[in-house]
Protein backbone atom coordinates (compact mmCIF):
# COMPACT_ATOMS: atom_id res chain seq x y z
CA UNK A 1 0.00 0.00 0.00
CA UNK A 2 1.61 3.34 -1.43
CA UNK A 3 1.08 6.68 0.23
CA UNK A 4 -0.41 7.61 -3.35
CA UNK A 5 -2.77 5.44 -2.91
CA UNK A 6 -4.57 6.64 0.26
CA UNK A 7 -5.36 10.37 1.77
CA UNK A 8 -3.04 12.26 3.40
CA UNK A 9 -3.52 12.69 7.07
CA UNK A 10 -1.95 15.11 9.42
CA UNK A 11 -2.29 15.82 13.07
CA UNK A 12 -4.31 19.21 13.81
CA UNK A 13 -3.65 21.10 16.93
CA UNK A 14 -6.59 21.95 19.02
CA UNK A 15 -7.33 25.46 19.91
CA UNK A 16 -8.12 25.50 23.98
CA UNK A 17 -9.09 28.82 25.40
CA UNK A 18 -8.11 30.65 28.47
CA UNK A 19 -10.42 30.76 30.94
CA UNK A 20 -10.98 34.40 31.12
CA UNK A 21 -9.99 35.79 27.81
CA UNK A 22 -12.82 37.47 25.26
CA UNK A 23 -11.28 38.98 22.02
CA UNK A 24 -14.93 40.86 21.21
CA UNK A 25 -15.58 44.01 22.05
CA UNK A 26 -18.07 44.73 25.07
CA UNK A 27 -21.36 45.16 24.45
CA UNK A 28 -23.01 44.84 27.89
CA UNK A 29 -21.82 45.61 31.31
CA UNK A 30 -22.65 44.56 34.50
CA UNK A 31 -22.01 46.33 37.54
CA UNK A 32 -23.05 44.06 40.88
CA UNK A 33 -23.27 44.71 44.80
CA UNK A 34 -23.21 42.07 46.95
CA UNK A 35 -24.52 43.00 50.22
CA UNK A 36 -25.72 40.75 53.29
CA UNK A 37 -29.28 40.51 54.45
CA UNK A 38 -29.36 43.70 56.42
CA UNK A 39 -27.83 45.70 52.78
CA UNK A 40 -24.87 46.09 54.10
CA UNK A 41 -21.92 45.75 51.57
CA UNK A 42 -19.51 42.75 51.41
CA UNK A 43 -15.63 43.11 50.46
CA UNK A 44 -13.32 40.65 49.18
CA UNK A 45 -16.40 38.09 47.87
CA UNK A 46 -14.91 35.90 44.88
CA UNK A 47 -17.49 36.15 41.54
CA UNK A 48 -16.53 33.78 39.04
CA UNK A 49 -19.05 34.12 35.86
CA UNK A 50 -19.39 31.45 33.14
CA UNK A 51 -21.62 30.74 30.21
CA UNK A 52 -22.87 27.75 28.68
CA UNK A 53 -23.90 29.46 25.51
CA UNK A 54 -20.24 31.27 25.43
CA UNK A 55 -17.76 28.10 26.45
CA UNK A 56 -14.64 30.64 26.20
CA UNK A 57 -16.14 33.07 28.53
CA UNK A 58 -14.76 32.73 32.19
CA UNK A 59 -14.22 35.67 34.63
CA UNK A 60 -13.26 36.02 38.18
CA UNK A 61 -13.64 39.47 40.08
CA UNK A 62 -13.42 40.16 43.48
CA UNK A 63 -15.76 42.36 45.28
CA UNK A 64 -14.43 46.09 46.41
CA UNK A 65 -15.17 47.76 50.44
CA UNK A 66 -18.10 48.98 48.65
CA UNK A 67 -19.14 45.51 47.83
CA UNK A 68 -19.43 46.12 43.90
CA UNK A 69 -17.48 44.32 40.90
CA UNK A 70 -17.32 45.02 37.16
CA UNK A 71 -18.56 42.66 34.27
CA UNK A 72 -18.04 42.85 30.30
CA UNK A 73 -19.65 41.17 28.17
CA UNK A 74 -18.95 40.64 24.47
CA UNK A 75 -21.86 38.10 23.90
CA UNK A 76 -25.56 39.09 24.33
CA UNK A 77 -28.80 37.25 24.46
CA UNK A 78 -27.59 34.55 26.14
CA UNK A 79 -27.64 33.35 30.17
CA UNK A 80 -24.71 33.85 32.19
CA UNK A 81 -24.04 31.70 35.55
CA UNK A 82 -22.86 33.44 38.81
CA UNK A 83 -20.71 32.02 41.64
CA UNK A 84 -20.41 34.07 45.09
CA UNK A 85 -18.13 32.67 47.32
CA UNK A 86 -16.25 33.89 50.62
CA UNK A 87 -15.16 32.43 53.93
CA UNK A 88 -18.26 33.29 56.61
CA UNK A 89 -20.82 32.97 53.88
CA UNK A 90 -22.80 30.55 52.22
CA UNK A 91 -22.00 30.01 48.97
CA UNK A 92 -24.68 30.68 45.98
CA UNK A 93 -25.11 30.46 42.19
CA UNK A 94 -27.41 33.01 40.06
CA UNK A 95 -28.52 32.88 36.48
CA UNK A 96 -29.01 35.79 34.72
CA UNK A 97 -30.52 36.23 31.02
CA UNK A 98 -28.32 39.08 29.41
CA UNK A 99 -30.10 40.86 26.37
CA UNK A 100 -29.19 44.16 26.91
CA UNK A 101 -26.67 46.00 24.73
CA UNK A 102 -25.29 49.25 28.00
CA UNK A 103 -24.73 49.10 31.48
CA UNK A 104 -27.44 47.18 34.09
CA UNK A 105 -26.87 47.39 37.82
CA UNK A 106 -28.25 44.53 40.12
CA UNK A 107 -27.49 43.60 44.11
CA UNK A 108 -26.95 39.92 44.97
CA UNK A 109 -27.38 38.78 48.69
CA UNK A 110 -25.06 36.70 50.63
CA UNK A 111 -26.06 35.17 53.89
CA UNK A 112 -24.00 33.90 56.57
CA UNK A 113 -23.16 30.22 57.69
CA UNK A 114 -22.00 27.17 55.61
CA UNK A 115 -21.40 26.62 51.91
CA UNK A 116 -24.39 24.38 50.20
CA UNK A 117 -22.67 20.56 49.51
CA UNK A 118 -24.27 21.20 46.04
CA UNK A 119 -21.35 23.61 45.16
CA UNK A 120 -18.99 20.46 45.06
CA UNK A 121 -19.00 18.28 41.45
CA UNK A 122 -18.38 15.00 42.10
CA UNK A 123 -15.81 12.69 39.21
CA UNK A 124 -16.10 9.13 39.42
CA UNK A 125 -15.93 6.05 37.49
CA UNK A 126 -18.58 4.24 39.19
CA UNK A 127 -22.36 5.28 37.55
CA UNK A 128 -24.01 4.04 40.64
CA UNK A 129 -21.48 6.48 42.83
CA UNK A 130 -22.54 9.36 40.89
CA UNK A 131 -26.22 8.24 41.29
CA UNK A 132 -26.40 8.16 44.97
CA UNK A 133 -23.99 11.35 45.08
CA UNK A 134 -27.08 13.19 43.30
CA UNK A 135 -29.77 11.73 44.82
CA UNK A 136 -28.05 12.98 48.10
CA UNK A 137 -27.59 16.25 47.08
CA UNK A 138 -31.09 16.69 46.40
CA UNK A 139 -31.91 15.32 50.14
CA UNK A 140 -29.28 18.19 51.49
CA UNK A 141 -31.11 20.95 49.11
CA UNK A 142 -34.54 18.91 50.87
CA UNK A 143 -33.48 19.72 54.32
CA UNK A 144 -33.78 15.75 54.33
CA UNK A 145 -30.80 14.98 56.15
CA UNK A 146 -30.98 11.64 57.30
CA UNK A 147 -32.24 10.17 53.39
CA UNK A 148 -28.52 12.27 52.63
CA UNK A 149 -26.63 10.70 54.81
CA UNK A 150 -27.65 7.23 53.44
CA UNK A 151 -27.24 8.12 49.80
CA UNK A 152 -23.48 9.97 50.72
CA UNK A 153 -23.31 6.68 52.40
CA UNK A 154 -24.19 4.46 49.14
CA UNK A 155 -21.93 6.53 47.24
CA UNK A 156 -18.72 6.29 49.11
CA UNK A 157 -19.49 2.35 49.28
CA UNK A 158 -19.32 1.93 45.41
CA UNK A 159 -16.16 4.82 44.90
CA UNK A 160 -14.44 5.32 48.70
CA UNK A 161 -12.14 8.01 46.32
CA UNK A 162 -15.46 10.36 46.16
CA UNK A 163 -13.87 13.12 47.78
CA UNK A 164 -17.24 15.35 47.37
CA UNK A 165 -19.29 12.49 49.08
CA UNK A 166 -17.75 12.80 52.14
CA UNK A 167 -17.56 16.29 52.21
CA UNK A 168 -21.55 15.76 51.89
CA UNK A 169 -21.50 13.06 54.60
CA UNK A 170 -20.26 15.74 56.72
CA UNK A 171 -22.67 18.13 55.74
CA UNK A 172 -25.49 15.55 56.40
CA UNK A 173 -24.27 14.71 60.18
CA UNK A 174 -24.23 18.40 61.07
CA UNK A 175 -27.48 18.80 59.68
CA UNK A 176 -28.74 16.22 62.11
CA UNK A 177 -26.44 17.25 64.93
CA UNK A 178 -24.35 14.01 64.90
CA UNK A 179 -21.23 16.45 64.96
CA UNK A 180 -18.42 13.44 65.68
CA UNK A 181 -19.30 11.85 62.33
CA UNK A 182 -19.05 14.99 60.95
CA UNK A 183 -15.79 15.52 62.01
CA UNK A 184 -14.70 11.93 60.86
CA UNK A 185 -16.20 12.54 57.55
CA UNK A 186 -15.17 15.98 56.86
CA UNK A 187 -11.37 14.67 57.63
CA UNK A 188 -11.65 11.46 55.61
CA UNK A 189 -12.71 14.31 52.85
CA UNK A 190 -8.99 16.45 53.81
CA UNK A 191 -7.16 13.40 53.49
CA UNK A 192 -8.04 12.53 49.87
CA UNK A 193 -7.36 16.53 49.45
CA UNK A 194 -10.36 18.69 49.95
CA UNK A 195 -10.13 22.09 50.96
CA UNK A 196 -12.92 23.48 49.78
CA UNK A 197 -14.84 26.07 51.92
CA UNK A 198 -17.69 23.37 52.29
CA UNK A 199 -15.34 20.67 53.90
CA UNK A 200 -13.79 22.92 56.19
CA UNK A 201 -16.43 24.72 57.33
CA UNK A 202 -18.88 21.78 58.57
CA UNK A 203 -15.11 20.68 60.05
CA UNK A 204 -14.87 23.81 61.80
CA UNK A 205 -18.66 24.18 63.05
CA UNK A 206 -18.98 20.26 64.47
CA UNK A 207 -15.67 20.85 66.48
CA UNK A 208 -17.08 24.28 67.91
CA UNK A 209 -20.29 21.82 68.34
CA UNK A 210 -18.74 19.36 70.19
CA UNK A 211 -17.00 21.95 72.66
CA UNK A 212 -13.69 21.20 71.79
CA UNK A 213 -11.81 24.56 71.79
CA UNK A 214 -8.09 23.41 70.84
CA UNK A 215 -9.44 21.51 67.92
CA UNK A 216 -12.07 24.09 67.34
CA UNK A 217 -9.39 26.79 67.11
CA UNK A 218 -7.22 24.84 64.46
CA UNK A 219 -10.20 24.09 62.43
CA UNK A 220 -10.81 27.50 61.78
CA UNK A 221 -7.28 28.48 61.03
CA UNK A 222 -7.67 26.02 58.58
CA UNK A 223 -10.75 27.24 57.26
CA UNK A 224 -9.17 31.16 57.04
CA UNK A 225 -6.04 29.65 55.41
CA UNK A 226 -7.69 27.95 53.15
CA UNK A 227 -9.99 30.77 52.03
CA UNK A 228 -7.42 33.23 52.06
CA UNK A 229 -5.16 30.96 49.81
CA UNK A 230 -7.94 30.39 47.31
CA UNK A 231 -8.52 34.53 46.97
CA UNK A 232 -5.11 34.99 46.97
CA UNK A 233 -4.12 32.57 44.18
CA UNK A 234 -7.34 33.92 42.19
CA UNK A 235 -6.17 37.11 42.40
CA UNK A 236 -2.60 36.41 40.86
CA UNK A 237 -4.60 34.13 38.04
CA UNK A 238 -6.39 37.37 37.20
CA UNK A 239 -3.06 38.98 36.95
CA UNK A 240 -1.81 36.42 34.16
CA UNK A 241 -5.05 36.36 32.11
CA UNK A 242 -4.63 40.53 32.11
CA UNK A 243 -0.89 39.80 31.21
CA UNK A 244 -2.29 36.94 28.33
CA UNK A 245 -4.49 39.50 27.20
CA UNK A 246 -2.02 42.32 26.84
CA UNK A 247 -0.07 39.46 24.72
CA UNK A 248 2.17 38.22 27.21
CA UNK A 249 2.33 34.81 27.36
CA UNK A 250 5.06 34.01 29.19
CA UNK A 251 4.53 36.55 32.21
CA UNK A 252 1.19 35.05 32.35
CA UNK A 253 2.32 31.45 32.33
CA UNK A 254 4.20 32.79 34.73
CA UNK A 255 1.75 34.04 37.01
CA UNK A 256 -1.08 30.81 36.36
CA UNK A 257 1.97 28.84 37.93
CA UNK A 258 2.55 30.75 40.87
CA UNK A 259 -1.41 31.05 41.43
CA UNK A 260 -1.40 26.94 41.25
CA UNK A 261 1.68 26.87 43.88
CA UNK A 262 -1.01 29.19 46.25
CA UNK A 263 -3.81 26.89 45.26
CA UNK A 264 -2.91 23.61 43.82
CA UNK A 265 -6.66 22.88 43.13
CA UNK A 266 -7.25 25.83 41.01
CA UNK A 267 -8.61 24.64 38.14
CA UNK A 268 -8.43 27.64 36.38
CA UNK A 269 -4.81 28.43 36.94
CA UNK A 270 -3.65 24.77 35.90
CA UNK A 271 -5.42 25.51 32.04
CA UNK A 272 -3.89 28.44 32.49
CA UNK A 273 -0.71 26.87 32.87
CA UNK A 274 -1.50 24.03 30.35
CA UNK A 275 -2.86 26.47 27.51
CA UNK A 276 0.10 29.15 27.96
CA UNK A 277 2.45 26.39 28.22
CA UNK A 278 1.97 25.27 25.01
CA UNK A 279 1.62 28.62 23.36
CA UNK A 280 5.09 29.20 24.84
CA UNK A 281 6.37 25.40 24.11
CA UNK A 282 6.47 24.70 27.66
CA UNK A 283 4.69 21.30 27.09
CA UNK A 284 6.06 19.06 30.37
CA UNK A 285 4.52 21.87 32.03
CA UNK A 286 1.47 22.10 29.90
CA UNK A 287 0.96 18.32 30.18
CA UNK A 288 1.79 17.99 34.07
CA UNK A 289 -0.70 21.09 34.85
CA UNK A 290 -3.59 18.88 32.02
CA UNK A 291 -2.65 15.91 33.62
CA UNK A 292 -3.35 17.29 36.93
CA UNK A 293 -7.32 18.56 35.89
CA UNK A 294 -7.93 15.48 34.46
CA UNK A 295 -6.97 13.24 37.68
CA UNK A 296 -9.62 14.88 39.88
CA UNK A 297 -11.72 15.44 36.62
CA UNK A 298 -11.52 13.01 33.43
CA UNK A 299 -14.27 14.49 31.64
CA UNK A 300 -12.59 17.88 31.32
CA UNK A 301 -12.55 18.51 27.50
CA UNK A 302 -10.21 21.68 28.29
CA UNK A 303 -7.83 19.81 29.58
CA UNK A 304 -8.33 16.60 27.09
CA UNK A 305 -7.78 19.05 24.55
CA UNK A 306 -4.42 20.18 26.19
CA UNK A 307 -3.03 16.73 27.30
CA UNK A 308 -3.42 15.81 23.31
CA UNK A 309 -1.54 19.48 22.62
CA UNK A 310 0.67 19.18 25.29
CA UNK A 311 2.06 15.16 24.34
CA UNK A 312 1.34 16.24 20.63
CA UNK A 313 4.70 19.06 21.08
CA UNK A 314 6.98 17.03 23.21
CA UNK A 315 6.84 14.37 20.35
CA UNK A 316 7.01 11.06 22.29
CA UNK A 317 4.28 8.56 20.66
CA UNK A 318 4.44 6.73 24.14
CA UNK A 319 2.80 10.03 25.41
CA UNK A 320 1.15 10.84 21.98
CA UNK A 321 -0.83 7.52 21.57
CA UNK A 322 -2.95 7.69 25.06
CA UNK A 323 -3.71 11.57 24.89
CA UNK A 324 -5.05 10.42 21.46
CA UNK A 325 -7.59 7.88 22.83
CA UNK A 326 -8.47 10.13 25.51
CA UNK A 327 -9.04 13.19 23.06
CA UNK A 328 -11.60 10.19 21.16
CA UNK A 329 -14.34 11.21 23.65
CA UNK A 330 -14.20 14.43 22.36
CA UNK A 331 -13.06 15.02 19.10
CA UNK A 332 -13.03 11.11 17.48
CA UNK A 333 -12.62 12.33 13.99
CA UNK A 334 -9.48 14.01 15.09
CA UNK A 335 -8.50 11.12 17.12
CA UNK A 336 -9.38 8.87 13.94
CA UNK A 337 -7.10 10.96 11.79
CA UNK A 338 -3.91 11.40 14.19
CA UNK A 339 -4.23 7.82 14.96
CA UNK A 340 -4.22 7.22 11.46
CA UNK A 341 -1.13 9.05 10.30
CA UNK A 342 0.72 7.23 13.17
CA UNK A 343 -0.15 3.67 11.79
CA UNK A 344 0.54 4.80 8.39
CA UNK A 345 3.68 6.17 9.35
CA UNK A 346 4.74 2.44 11.27
CA UNK A 347 3.18 0.32 8.05
CA UNK A 348 5.77 2.45 5.83
CA UNK A 349 8.50 1.68 8.25
CA UNK A 350 7.83 -2.11 7.92
CA UNK A 351 7.12 -2.26 11.67
CA UNK A 352 3.96 -4.03 10.94
CA UNK A 353 3.58 -5.05 14.49
CA UNK A 354 3.36 -1.70 15.72
CA UNK A 355 1.02 -0.80 13.19
CA UNK A 356 -1.24 -3.41 13.70
CA UNK A 357 -1.33 -2.04 17.20
CA UNK A 358 -2.14 1.53 16.00
CA UNK A 359 -4.88 0.37 13.40
CA UNK A 360 -6.61 -1.36 16.50
CA UNK A 361 -6.64 1.63 18.43
CA UNK A 362 -8.16 2.89 15.03
CA UNK A 363 -11.14 0.76 15.54
CA UNK A 364 -11.18 1.03 19.09
CA UNK A 365 -12.13 5.09 17.75
CA UNK A 366 -13.86 4.13 14.87
CA UNK A 367 -14.87 0.39 14.03
CA UNK A 368 -16.22 1.11 10.65
CA UNK A 369 -13.03 2.64 9.20
CA UNK A 370 -12.84 1.17 5.99
CA UNK A 371 -8.98 1.90 4.67
CA UNK A 372 -8.31 0.60 8.75
CA UNK A 373 -9.78 -3.20 7.74
CA UNK A 374 -7.69 -2.93 4.54
CA UNK A 375 -4.38 -2.47 6.12
CA UNK A 376 -5.05 -4.96 8.89
CA UNK A 377 -6.06 -7.37 6.35
CA UNK A 378 -2.89 -7.26 4.08
CA UNK A 379 -0.91 -7.24 7.83
CA UNK A 380 -2.45 -10.14 8.36
CA UNK A 381 -2.01 -11.72 4.90
CA UNK A 382 1.48 -11.32 5.34
CA UNK A 383 1.44 -13.03 8.96
CA UNK A 384 -0.26 -16.14 7.18
CA UNK A 385 -3.46 -15.60 9.39
CA UNK A 386 -5.78 -16.39 6.41
CA UNK A 387 -9.18 -16.18 8.80
CA UNK A 388 -8.44 -12.85 10.51
CA UNK A 389 -7.03 -11.58 6.87
CA UNK A 390 -10.59 -12.60 5.09
CA UNK A 391 -12.81 -11.11 8.20
CA UNK A 392 -11.03 -7.80 7.17
CA UNK A 393 -11.34 -7.72 3.43
CA UNK A 394 -15.53 -8.24 4.18
CA UNK A 395 -15.62 -5.84 6.80
CA UNK A 396 -14.14 -3.33 4.06
CA UNK A 397 -15.91 -4.44 0.54
CA UNK A 398 -19.35 -3.89 2.89
CA UNK A 399 -18.29 -0.33 4.07
CA UNK A 400 -16.34 0.37 0.96
CA UNK A 401 -17.11 -1.64 -2.02
CA UNK A 402 -16.88 1.17 -4.44
CA UNK A 403 -12.78 2.28 -2.87
CA UNK A 404 -10.28 2.23 -5.71
CA UNK A 405 -9.02 -0.91 -3.91
CA UNK A 406 -12.39 -3.09 -4.04
CA UNK A 407 -11.35 -5.03 -7.09
CA UNK A 408 -8.07 -5.87 -5.37
CA UNK A 409 -9.59 -7.00 -2.17
CA UNK A 410 -12.18 -8.97 -3.80
CA UNK A 411 -9.21 -11.04 -5.91
CA UNK A 412 -7.71 -11.56 -2.58
CA UNK A 413 -10.89 -12.87 -0.83
CA UNK A 414 -11.48 -15.31 -3.25
CA UNK A 415 -7.93 -16.52 -3.57
CA UNK A 416 -7.89 -16.96 0.56
CA UNK A 417 -11.35 -18.50 0.50
CA UNK A 418 -10.60 -21.82 -2.24
CA UNK A 419 -9.70 -24.42 -0.16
Amino acid sequence: MSRKQRAIVWFLLLAVAVPGLVSAARKGRLVGRVVDPAGAPIEGVTVTATSADVPSFNEVRTTDKKGTFLLDFAVIDVTYHYRFEKAGYQTFESDQAWGLEGTERYDFVMHPGQAAVVDLVPTSSSEPAIIAYNAAVAAVEAKQYAVAQAKFEEAVQYDPQLRPAWTGLSVAYLGQEHYQQAVEAAEKAMALGATDDATMRCRWEAYRKLGDEAKTAAALADLERYGRATVEARRVYNEGVALVKAGDHEGGFVKFQEAVTIDPQLEEALLGVATQGIQIKRYQEALAAAQAILDDEPSNEQAIRARYNAALGLGDESLVVPAIMGLATVEPAVARTALLKLAYDAYDANDMAHAKELFGKVLEVDPNQPETHYALAMIAVNDGATEEAKAHLERFLALAPDSPEAATARDLLSYLSKP
